[in-house]
């Protein structure tokens, strides 16, 4: 895990810039014969429309030396929208990955947490930041995270809900994997689940936030 904090110079103004223009939608998951909104916005946006975008391309792929392709944003409207503990498996190749995140907003917990069996997660049900080998960073206000191969291969990382913050938070994702290695081919948590005999449906689907 590499951290740069004030990574971008004026914050507030990219902030406000990308809540403004980025094209949102909100997507929701198949669960047991019903969709489920997540707890978050996303919008896919082009480096070329915004000099932050580009120049911050443009020096990820100069220092991790791979290519990166497009900017994934999510969007925590306040506290009450979180993501929860996971990894990013539907990349499919884990160990050897670079992913970089760009926080844009107030700080919040973001944790790590080592990774364990589902069934044992479940049984304890301890909230993310509150497990004895978790690790919590509080990246906001412009911060630049990269996590390495070993972050999405041997630990979840999440975003928990903060009620309170009222303040939107918008964080950037560019992400590269070298398709080298085991592949991870378990379902993801976007293959969605249906238990109806009825027509199947998409795992998920989203629609625009006007």
């Amino acid at each position: 895990m590499d951290v740069v904090e004030e990574f971008v110079r004026e914050p507030l103004g990219a902030l406000v810039e990308i809540e403004a223009g980025a094209p949102w939608q909100q997507t929701e998951v198949l669960r047991y014969d019903r969709y489920v909104p997540e707890r978050r916005l996303g919008a896919w946006l082009r480096p070329e429309t915004s000099t932050l975008l580009r120049q911050t391309g443009l020096h990820l792929e100069a220092t991790y030396r791979v290519p990166l392709d497009g900017v994934a944003a999510l969007l925590y409207r306040d506290g009450n929208d979180f993501q929860g503990l996971h990894s990013d498996r539907e990349l499919r190749w884990l160990e050897d990955t670079r992913i970089a995140i760009v926080a844009l907003g107030p700080r919040r917990p973001f944790v790590f947490r080592p990774r364990g069996s589902w069934a044992q997660a479940a049984a304890e049900r301890v909230p993310a930041g509150a497990g004895p080998d978790d690790i919590v960073l509080t990246p906001g206000e412009g911060d630049l995270l990269v996590m390495g191969g070993a972050c999405q291969r041997d630990w979840l990382h999440g975003v928990p809900a903060m009620p309170g913050i009222e303040r939107p938070r918008v964080s950037l994702t560019w992400r590269w994997t070298s398709r080298r290695g085991r592949p991870d081919t378990a379902a993801t948590y976007y293959d969605g689940r249906q238990f109806s005999d009825g027509t199947p449906r998409p795992p998920t689907r989203s629609r625009p936030v006007i």
